[in-house]
């Protein structure tokens, strides 16, 4: 009689460890990068505050090249927001330093807005929505594309600036609503400017809110995405947020708003980065007097000024002219001291 023989249970390979990523050292951008895999899943757009925000030094972020005027800007109504968008012949504006490894450049910009005053803006600020929100949109220039950039987790760089209600007319804002008239339709579009992006973007180097979220798309599509709100503001009166909501949507009716509804933080850092103003209100006041620009020249056009554009061109001469007249002011001045003694 045959002797069944045991049948040898097949080796299951044993599954690989799983490294647990080490968390990196507290006041380092590696730190604020961690949380990207972390915490870049969770939804936006949240409430942003001094309070429950984690204080965190970084360098300064550097503004370049956002006083060079384009060659072009677009204005588009696309049923859902307003887009602008510009093109230089050369070298665009781009961020550089603060919490940014590399070099981020601006891509595009557009709005959100509200039924009226008391909402509009994306995010909430010290349990308080305002009118609307203007957002920068910023891609890491080693992707070429924004839309190579939206596939990475440390692609994209969202600027969100909040529009808060102003008895007066804000200027940065009139260069926009000047092309409206022309877009009130969706699917339509007109040229404005062109006017150097640091007439309508507030810069700063510090003072904001960083955190790490995802952007879901009309398509359901994923992105994740470092937010970065400025206490810095816009503010609008209340005739400019009405030509807001005369632009059409796509079916023909009054946009009267366009933002998102607000999502829980969680347990998600909030980072407060380079606290600096008086911390009474997470916003900082409407400027009395205009705010003075702090882009500078990247150095590609300091090292070939002929790339600049014919308005900076003739900047750059007066600006040297008034230097020449200076100088040989401070010369005469001091030959006529020397010839009384």
């Amino acid at each position: 009689m045959p002797i069944a023989l045991p049948i040898p249970e097949p080796e299951v390979p044993a599954a690989p460890e799983e490294v647990e990523e080490k968390v990196p050292p507290i006041g380092t951008l590696d730190y604020i990068y961690y949380f990207s895999k972390i915490e870049g899943h969770l939804p936006t757009p949240i409430e942003v505050s001094i309070t429950g925000s984690i204080p965190y030094k970084c360098p300064e972020l550097k503004w370049y090249n956002f006083d060079i005027y384009p060659h072009k800007i677009k204005l588009t109504n696309t049923g859902y927001t307003v887009l602008l968008g510009a093109k230089w012949r050369t070298e665009r504006p781009y961020l550089e330093g603060g919490p940014l490894y590399e070099k981020h450049v601006l891509s595009q910009i557009h709005f959100h807005w509200g039924p009226n005053f008391m909402k509009g803006s994306e995010h909430s600020v010290d349990k308080r929505l305002h009118p609307g929100e203007m957002q920068a949109t910023f891609f890491r220039s080693e992707y070429l594309t924004q839309e190579e950039a939206l596939k990475h987790h440390d692609g994209v760089v969202m600027v969100c600036y909040i529009i808060k209600y102003g008895v007066n007319a804000d200027e940065r804002l009139e260069c926009i609503l000047e092309g409206f008239p022309r877009i009130i339709e969706a699917k339509t579009n007109t040229r404005i400017g062109p006017y150097p992006m640091s007439r309508i973007m507030p810069m700063f180097y510090e003072d904001y809110f960083l955190y790490w979220g995802t952007l879901t798309t009309v398509k359901g599509e994923n992105h994740v995405i470092r937010w970065l709100v400025p206490r810095v503001i816009l503010y609008a009166s209340t005739e400019q947020m009405e030509q807001f909501r005369k632009l059409w949507d796509p079916w023909d009716n009054p946009n009267m708003g366009n933002f998102r509804p607000l999502q829980d933080v969680a347990d998600r850092h909030v980072f407060f980065i380079n606290a600096h103003w008086n911390q009474y209100n997470s916003l900082l006041p409407i400027p009395r007097v205009p705010e003075q620009s702090i882009s500078v020249p990247s150095p590609a056009y300091q090292a070939n000024p002929w790339m600049l554009p014919p308005q900076n061109r003739v900047s750059v001469s007066n600006e040297a002219t008034e230097n020449k007249k200076d100088n040989n002011k401070e010369i005469t001045e001091n030959k006529g001291n020397k010839g009384n003694k």
